[in-house]
């Protein structure tokens, strides 16, 4: 019999993990402070591009 459990540690689908963002891109690296791309579609508010 298999037991039922959850994969805590399981890597998210990029469906996932956009579902999860609110379907903004990550443009920061992870523990880093710069921002690699710039734009409305991130989900940091530090790499998005502010209104003109």
């Amino acid at each position: 019999m298999k037991k039922s459990i959850l994969n805590l540690g399981k890597k998210l689908t990029k469906a996932e993990q956009t579902q999860i963002n609110g379907g903004r891109k990550q443009c920061m690296k992870p523990g880093g402070t710069t921002c690699f791309d710039y734009g409305w579609f991130c989900a940091e508010s530090e790499c998005q591009i502010g209104p003109f």
